[in-house]
């Protein structure tokens, strides 16, 4: 289990800065956000590498992650900016890498926005990272033990 003084390690995976900064800040102080990749072409080279204990080939200029690289990432959270087929195929990629179980966290591509729900804009990376903290907590409540991708 994860604790301020001993955060789990995340990759979090988004299209915009702007959405991610505050993401990642709401994940602390249970979450770290370790790395952040804002394209599926670098991610997917990326996350194996990462989730096999490595640093990353280029660094993350975004100011988002904290590049802790000194323990491996337990989950790789995508915004809602990712299709389902590309998280499944970085999935697929770094099938393998991890030793510990990993978290794969995306948004549902089935699920409808609920008219009190913000879309991206002012508001929204609050609101995604509220469900994203949700699913991870769920998670992490239940062990940390399974390997799976979990929908939001």
């Amino acid at each position: 289990m994860s604790s301020p003084s001993n955060p789990l390690p995340v990759i979090l995976c988004g299209r915009r800065v702007e959405i991610g900064k505050p993401v990642a800040e709401i994940l602390a102080p249970e979450f770290e956000v370790i790395h952040f990749c804002m394209d599926a072409e670098t991610a997917i080279t990326q996350i194996p590498r990462l989730l096999k204990g490595d640093k990353p080939q280029s660094p993350d200029h975004t100011g988002i992650g904290t590049q802790n690289y000194t323990q491996v990432p337990r989950a790789v959270v995508f915004g809602r900016g990712y299709e389902l087929s590309d998280v499944e195929a970085m999935k697929a990629a770094a099938e393998g890498y991890n030793v510990d179980p990993v978290v794969w966290i995306a948004g549902d591509p089935h699920r409808k926005s609920q008219p009190n729900e913000p879309q991206p804009g002012p508001g929204y990376a609050q609101f995604a990272a509220g469900k994203v903290k949700e699913k991870l907590m769920e998670w992490q409540n239940g062990g940390c033990a399974e390997n799976g991708l979990v929908l939001w």
